[in-house]
């Protein structure tokens, strides 16, 4: 049995040649393993590309990995020699290149495992001995650079198959990306990050229950049964056909005024207006063509809203041309108000308003001049106190255009009809009779009947439930959210609704309890709603609202408990935004050159030749690098059974054509599906 001196130095491969910030040339002894290592009594290969070594130092041993290996004929160093006749040759000598990572430092109390830590505390001089790992240092190493890795992702096949643990706090607290070529199993991965996170939780739980939320956003239906044999797993589809399915709804009174308009294409000059005051009196359940003192009731709220709006944003309404559109409703006040000037009120209304006018309508079209505090200041008092004098409570429209309030979607038509029937509309009837079509046919499309104004009065409390799951998560941990058979109209739409409901439900929660409530959303498919690029249109389009939301959620949804878990097969088509803020990456075999480039910029320079086995890195083998590890990490990824993977193998074209295997079905049943 060796000594521990004797064991250390069987460790020793070789010895430091050059060190820079960089880079560490080492030369190997002709002692040192060629191609497995037993030499701390643990097999591993040795050398490999991507392997790591130790160097010594004051406070620990210094890691690096192996970037290149490679062979020199040198003439040896020779003692001096008597025998003059003697010819020295040059002989292969091995070396290699190793850049420095981190630092593996001592146990800080007696029999303490080793910590690794980020950076180099010190770097070594030349003729330091260079170490291969022995087993609880490829452990300390291994385990995603952390000692509280909770979950175990896979094993190291260049650390002896250590087991690579991750923390949920660190992979998921400050958002994922998994990258990789079609093929290379990313899908499988995302599954088994759920899977093994869910079961890990529940491990550890006194109950054998977790309180894990996973929300799946699955834009072609790959995971609707790779979960089956889980219980607390929740599949959302548009058409339910099995035990545990539910219907995927995004009712269309959780929309935002934004959601609407950027899926009508509503012009921000006079539609949107249009369209924000219909959502508000939908919202608040206020009757635009009622009469008598309930209609001064709502023409008072409205212009109240209306002015409120100008006195927010009084820099962005002092220039000509947006002043413009709150002169022309201040010409139309005196016709909707004067009806009503006996009462309380509404005469000095009334006054405030030809003083205005005075100064702002012209003989010409536009006004002359821009609006000073103090006159907005004056006219809101106006209005507050005529609607105090009606016994009517200000805070009677409690509700704006974007809180999620439920209302009856096709009652929208109706409600934009009727306002451009008042006075304050009147004049926009031409330019909103295209906009209106838009809003009919959208609400009129039996596709999205189903998913945006289904039957049955489900209330926000309720959606929610079914999407995050109950306040004990009983009726499940993970929400699937099929979205494959959704009409591609409204697939944007439909994402940023969820994205958005998901995120500032959180942020309700923290402002109720102080907490967060932690949340995993996971967006397969990530490049076709975060795409990357400004849109150039004057409308945005529901695709760009998309990407804000989820650009939002990537700066914002930390703060609130709410990780980002991107997959993506196309890292240059994503949002650099968005890209940016994943601290976290798992990359399987990669293999367009943008791609990788982008994915070099992402790295520090000295780790971007690590990346250059991206393009070569078999199936189920990834780099696991970011925050969630110290070090990066050559993972292989857990293996799942057939039946718990994402629906996404590659299609079987020989097998087909030459009868091996068959598809049953029938043209006309392929129709009826799809036109029911």
């Amino acid at each position: 049995m060796s000594t521990p001196f004797a064991f250390r130095r069987s460790q020793i491969i070789g010895s430091v040649e050059s060190v820079s910030p960089r880079e560490i040339s080492v030369s190997l002894s002709n002692e040192a393993p060629s191609a497995t290592s037993l030499d701390t009594s643990l097999v591993q290969r040795f050398p490999r590309i991507n392997s790591w070594v130790l160097i010594p130092s004051e406070v620990g041993h210094l890691v690096g990995v192996v970037t290149w290996i490679g062979i020199d004929n040198s003439i040896p160093l020779a003692a001096e020699r008597h025998d003059r006749t003697l010819l020295d040759i040059p002989f292969p000598h091995r070396r290699m290149s190793v850049t420095p990572l981190g630092t593996l430092r001592w146990g800080m109390a007696d029999n303490a495992s080793p910590e690794l830590v980020r950076g180099v505390v010190s770097y070594p001089s030349v003729g330091e001995p260079v170490l291969v790992p022995d087993a609880e240092q490829i452990g300390a190493i291994g385990s995603a650079g952390t000692t509280a890795g909770k979950v175990v992702l896979g094993t190291s096949p260049l650390a002896g198959d250590t087991d690579v643990a991750f923390d949920p706090d660190r992979l998921f607290g400050r958002h994922l990306a998994v990258l990789g070529s079609t093929g290379s199993g990313k899908s499988c991965t995302v599954a088994g990050l759920v899977r093994w996170s869910l079961s890990a939780a529940r491990a550890a739980s006194s109950n054998n229950k977790s309180r894990s939320r996973f929300v799946v956003l699955d834009p072609n239906g790959e995971y609707k049964d790779c979960f089956k044999d889980l219980t607390g797993v929740r599949v959302l589809r548009v058409e339910p056909s099995g035990e545990g399915e539910e219907r995927l709804t995004v009712p269309a009174w959780s929309w935002s005024s934004a959601e609407w308009a950027a899926i009508t294409r509503a012009s921000a000059q006079s539609q949107r207006p249009l369209l924000q005051r219909t959502l508000r009196n939908l919202r608040n359940s206020l009757d635009t063509e009622i009469e008598g003192i309930d209609r001064l009731a709502v023409e008072l709220r409205a212009h109240l809203d209306i002015w409120s709006i100008l006195r927010s944003d009084m820099p962005g309404h002092l220039k000509f041309p947006r002043y413009t559109s709150f002169t022309l409703v201040l010409e139309d006040m005196e016709d909707v108000f004067s009806p009503w000037q006996d009462e309380d009120g509404i005469e000095e209304l009334l006054q405030q308003v030809e003083d205005m006018r005075q100064r702002h309508c012209t003989t010409r079209q536009y006004g002359d001049q821009s609006y000073v505090n103090t006159e907005v200041d004056t006219l809101l008092d106006c209005l507050r106190s005529a609607l105090a004098g009606l016994g009517e409570p200000e805070e009677d429209t409690k509700y704006t255009e974007d809180m999620p309030v439920v209302f009856d979607p096709q009652d929208l038509p109706s409600q934009l009809e009727a306002l451009l029937r008042t006075s304050d509309f009147q004049r926009d009837a031409g330019y909103a009779s295209s906009f209106l079509i838009r809003v009919k046919g959208l609400l009129g499309d039996l596709r999205h009947q189903p998913i945006i104004a289904p039957d049955g009065d489900e209330s926000l409390a309720e959606w929610l439930s079914k999407f995050l799951g109950d306040e004990e998560c009983e009726n499940g941990e993970v929400a699937v959210i099929d979205l494959s058979l959704l009409a591609p109209e409204v697939v944007h739409t439909a994402v940023a609704v969820i994205g958005r409901l998901v995120m500032e439900a959180l942020q309700h929660v923290r402002a109720i309890t102080g907490e967060v409530l932690p949340t995993v959303l996971v967006l397969e498919e990530a490049h076709s709603f975060v795409a990357s690029g400004v849109s150039s249109a004057d409308i945005p389009t529901s695709a760009d609202l998309c990407r804000e939301t989820f650009e939002r959620i990537a700066r914002e949804g930390r703060k609130f408990g709410l990780g980002l878990v991107l997959s993506s097969q196309r890292p240059s088509a994503l949002s650099q935004t968005v890209l940016s803020q994943c601290n976290s990456f798992l990359l399987h075999r990669i293999v367009n050159d943008r791609d990788q480039d982008l994915l070099r910029r992402l790295v520090p320079d000295s780790l971007g030749d690590l990346l250059h086995e991206l393009p070569s890195l078999p199936p189920r083998q990834a780099i696991l690098l970011g925050w969630a590890t110290e070090l990066p990490t050559l993972v292989e990824v857990s293996h799942l059974n057939s039946s718990q993977r994402p629906h996404s193998d590659d299609p079987r074209y020989w097998e087909i054509w030459t009868g091996m295997k068959s598809v049953e079905f029938n043209w006309q049943k392929v129709v009826d599906h799809w036109t029911s």
